[in-house]
């Protein structure tokens, strides 16, 4: 029986992906790692409370993840749907988001979800991230000039966003892109707003705890601003996790805020370990669990015939 061309396609796609986490491993750990390490003597507690916020912001963001699955009626809300979320770290090194895509294929094998609903899940909520972030940004921007408005700037976001989105749902309807009936304007998208807006929050906290001693104008508000701001620029310029743009996005910022270029290494070292480099091993544990329980799941009815 001949091989079809699609039967490559999964494995092709994870000799792909295994390539480029390995090539962008080889450029962490070639970089100037003594001089991060001479740094890091004496604040293994500012690292360790940056990683807790990190978890916690991947918690806020895997439970808002969940709900989004939950409304294209995927099953999501289980340990299963735990790994699936984090399988999608395992392509944190590929450009343009793609690694997302990872979690549709994994919903699909385990007969969560077409990869239809899985694919319409991920836009959706990668839209409601964006929603998020442009909520924060222009926020805490509004705070830094007029503090009173930040709120009602924050409010108008989210409102001209997900008419957008409202709009945009209307111009697929009847199509294999169709939304579940009245997505937008429900509680639950508000919600999941919400808890995406607070890990973007998080993250600016979690950049304030690395640099909040250091010399320098650093304040919280600030952090709150810039964090966000250099993942949302990393993930613009469609670069491999933002390699480059978020690290040098991060050192003008702490530039602006008058932090001596000494401490850099340190700031925008722990930041990004916390933040993203530690999630890319977890993600490939995830999707390594993912694989031997589809493989259990396709064995199963064989080993249940030959037993009889």
């Amino acid at each position: 029986m001949p091989v079809r061309k699609r039967d490559y396609a999964r494995p092709i796609g994870l000799v792909v992906l295994a390539i480029v986490t390995a090539y962008g491993l080889y450029g962490l750990f070639t970089g100037d790692w003594a001089t991060v390490v001479a740094d890091w003597r004496g604040k293994v507690l500012l690292l360790a409370g940056a990683l807790a916020l990190g978890v916690l912001d991947m918690a806020f963001e895997g439970a808002s993840w969940m709900w989004v699955c939950r409304r294209f009626g995927i099953r999501a809300w289980d340990l299963a749907g735990l790994k699936v979320f984090l399988s999608g770290y395992a392509g944190l090194l590929l450009p343009m988001q793609l690694g997302n895509l990872i979690r549709p294929d994994a919903f699909k094998r385990l007969d969560r979800g077409s990869l239809r609903q899985g694919v319409l899940a991920e836009a959706v909520a990668f839209f409601l991230d964006a929603t998020a972030a442009l909520a924060v940004l222009i926020g805490v921007g509004t705070l830094m000039v007029h503090p009173a408005l930040s709120p009602i700037a924050a409010l108008v976001v989210v409102a001209a966003m997900l008419t957008l989105g409202d709009r945009l749902g209307s111009m697929v309807s009847g199509t294999r892109l169709e939304l579940p009936a009245a997505f937008w304007w429900r509680w639950q998208t508000v919600g999941i707003v919400a808890l995406r807006s607070t890990c973007w929050i998080i993250n600016g906290v979690a950049l304030y705890v690395l640099v909040r001693d250091l010399p320098g104008d650093v304040g919280l508000v600030e952090t709150l601003f810039f964090a966000p701001a250099s993942t949302v620029l990393g993930s613009g310029t469609g670069l491999p996790g933002g390699i480059g743009a978020v690290e040098g996005f991060l050192g003008v910022s702490l530039k602006i805020m008058d932090v001596p270029a000494a401490h850099f290494a340190f700031a925008v070292g722990a930041f990004r370990l916390a933040t993203f480099w530690i999630w890319l091993p977890i993600g490939w544990v995830a999707l390594v669990l993912i694989n031997r329980q589809v493989a259990r799941r396709r064995s199963g009815p064989q080993d249940a015939s030959t037993s009889t």
